[in-house]
């Protein structure tokens, strides 16, 4: 114990703690892993935080600890580059905050389509004799350029089915002129002519596309139009050949869940990026759990605290939700949502006020601000700031946009990652 006496011990700069209900973590940002300790140790940790010197500590948690476990414990620590010893106090540093500024927008330009997913989180369709409100080509062009003015850099032009638009060109064009660096199209692909592709390739625009199987028979099920996978596949290897950047989205269901691996091992042999395949959201004909994968879904849940955080991000989700902070969907009705899954949480529109004026209000602060540390559970969990959230999971699935993520099956309130048999 004497030689650390009159030492000061605190965290270094590269490491953060996190306090929990039962327990806390320390957070090394240099390998981004997170290491568990309980409320005794995350007090004396504290301690050292506050500014007291070991011997100070050990006064202090006297009543509570043996001086020999505390001593022994921050040695460990010491030894283990988690804790700096120290005959000075800790420096104060500042926390940057993560600058305020829209990154990525997506446009809806379009609430039709000319296919009838049985999971469409927009519930698209063509229905010719209804007049759907869409935004004009002025309307979508005026949002462009204000999205560029707040500094947006990356955009997506969605829908619906976006080339349904004869003017979509145009508004790519636009784009490009107003300095956006990221542009993107997420298309059905059935509709794409090789004229269309070559425009795309010359302006070197991004596509996204979904792809639900490598069977024909389980896409066109799928999206309730026969032939479309095979007009897909035609614009898929026609976009290859050109050379645009193309990635592929699976979306899994119960209708193609036992084809998942094969789906993308076919698309992995095609040269094609894709992520793993994500689970039909909780948003429009998405929300009929009739589709739901079970066997998929259930391995979609989070059942062990495989975390990787940076420094960037640990600030960032702090402070902001760690999701939507940053981005902004604007729907074929002028309606602004902090996500395209996001239906409900309309924040304005752009009929009737200016982006910046929506993006920097209230309502979208709020929602931006939407933090962990305001969900329900998750504000008494000790990995709140290093894990991922989506909002729309908790919210299509339970109605209550501060409910706690269903694919979290973490109590923080006995330390245990519990067994769950269904995602909902």
């Amino acid at each position: 114990m004497l030689s650390l006496n009159n030492h000061y011990f605190f965290l270094p700069e590269n490491k953060a703690l996190v306090k929990g209900s039962k327990y806390s973590i320390i957070i090394d940002f240099e390998s981004g892993r997170t290491y568990r300790v309980n409320r005794s140790a995350s007090r004396i940790i504290e301690l050292g935080e506050q500014g007291f010197k070991v011997e100070e500590a050990v006064e202090k948690l006297g009543s509570e600890l043996k001086d020999s476990s505390i001593i022994s414990f921050i040695e460990k620590l010491v030894e283990q580059g988690l804790l700096l010893l120290s005959s000075n106090p800790k420096p104060q540093g500042s926390e940057k905050p993560s600058e305020l500024k829209l990154d990525f927008i997506w446009i809806e330009v379009t609430p039709n389509c000319n296919l009838q997913c049985i999971h469409c989180y927009t519930e698209a369709r063509v229905n010719k004799d209804e007049q759907l409100e869409t935004l004009s080509k002025e309307e979508i062009e005026k949002v462009i350029g204000e999205a560029a003015e707040l500094g947006c850099r990356k955009i997506q032009f969605t829908g619906g089915e976006p080339t349904l638009r004869s003017d979509l060109k145009s508004l790519i064009e636009y784009a490009k002129v107003k300095g956006f660096e990221l542009i993107e199209i997420f298309t059905n692909g059935t509709l794409l002519t090789e004229p269309m592709i070559k425009f795309l390739a010359e302006q070197k625009v991004n596509v996204a596309m979904s792809i639900y199987s490598y069977r024909a028979k389980t896409h066109d099920a799928i999206t309730k139009v026969p032939g479309s996978f095979e007009k897909t596949m035609n614009s898929l290897k026609l976009l290859l050949a050109y050379g645009v950047p193309t990635r592929c989205e699976i979306v899994a269901m119960r209708q193609n869940e036992k084809e998942l691996e094969a789906t993308s091992y076919f698309l992995y042999q095609l040269g094609v990026y894709t992520r793993p395949p994500d689970p039909i959201r909780p948003s429009g004909r998405g929300r009929n759990m009739e589709n739901w994968p079970t066997e998929y879904g259930q391995a979609f849940l989070q059942t062990k605290p495989s975390f990787i955080i940076s420094r960037e991000n640990y600030e960032k989700n702090k402070r902001w939700n760690s999701c939507w902070f940053g981005k902004a969907a604007v729907t074929s009705s002028g309606n602004v949502i902090p996500c395209v899954f996001a239906r409900d949480q309309v924040v304005g529109n752009v009929k009737h006020q200016s982006l910046a004026e929506i993006i920097l209000g209230e309502k979208m602060l709020r929602l931006w601000g939407l933090n962990r540390d305001q969900i329900e559970v998750c504000r008494d969990c000790e990995y709140r700031y290093v894990c991922e959230d989506c909002r729309p999971w908790a919210y299509g699935l339970t109605g209550n946009l501060y409910a706690k993520s269903p694919r979290c099956t973490y109590n923080p309130y006995t330390g245990e990652w519990e067994k769950k048999e269904n995602f909902s």
